[in-house]
């Protein structure tokens, strides 16, 4: 990265099941019940590390469709300087702190909850280097990550169906509201099947989008 002065790792974390998104309208939560469900999730970190003195320089976490960069001093740390993430509720969106993040506009929005828990992963204990084109050593690409089609089957719902189902025992004044919300929702968060590999994403041979 810019001549060298960097290193990005990108870190992936697949995850077998993506949940179904939740809504937050007025002052209402609403569960989009089968809307947001497939078979395959893949999400990642990005960690920025200087060339001239191996320091963290900042963290990328993706965020469905885009992603938010922050510099090492932004970022929680365990034990053993480990930067830490956290994972949103059903979606896996990955975020610096615990907490709701609104994914919208006006106080309204697709619900990405975080919060601090029992369970973690530390991805450093099995992590399995895919591709290092940059080393001089030879790293030997799985198979599975040349792999192009979507990580995931097609489940059989109608987007469009199942808003209707909600929005028919909304009152009549979160009804607008409602639509709204889900026409700014991005497309591959109401996606019926999984997503492509890591290798298929334009971050792989590219900047990250933020």
């Amino acid at each position: 990265m810019f001549g060298a002065t960097f290193t990005d790792i990108a870190i992936w974390v697949f995850y077998p099941f993506n949940g179904p998104a939740r809504v937050k309208v007025e002052f209402v939560n609403i569960s989009l019940d089968k809307i947001g469900e497939h078979v395959g999730d893949w999400e990642h970190l990005t960690l920025r590390i200087s060339n001239f003195d191996g320091r963290l320089k900042s963290i990328y976490f993706s965020e469905h469709s885009g992603g938010t960069l922050l510099d090492a001093s932004q970022i929680e740390y365990e034990k053993d300087n480990k930067p830490v993430a956290y994972a949103s509720l059903n979606g896996h969106a990955f975020y610096p702190k615990p907490g709701l993040v609104l994914q919208g506009k006006g106080g309204n929005g697709i619900r990405n909850d975080t919060a601090k828990g029992k369970l973690k992963m530390d991805t450093g204990v099995r992590a399995v280097i895919v591709a290092a084109e940059h080393l001089t050593t030879v790293v030997v690409e799985p198979p599975w990550l040349n792999y192009c089609r979507k990580w995931g089957p097609k489940l059989s719902y109608e987007v469009e169906k199942e808003i209707d189902k909600i929005k028919k025992v909304l009152p009549s004044k979160l009804k607008n509201a409602f639509e709204k919300v889900v026409n700014d929702i991005p497309r591959e968060v109401l996606g019926e099947e999984g997503p492509s590999g890591p290798k298929m994403k334009n971050s792989w041979n590219g900047d990250e989008k933020y």
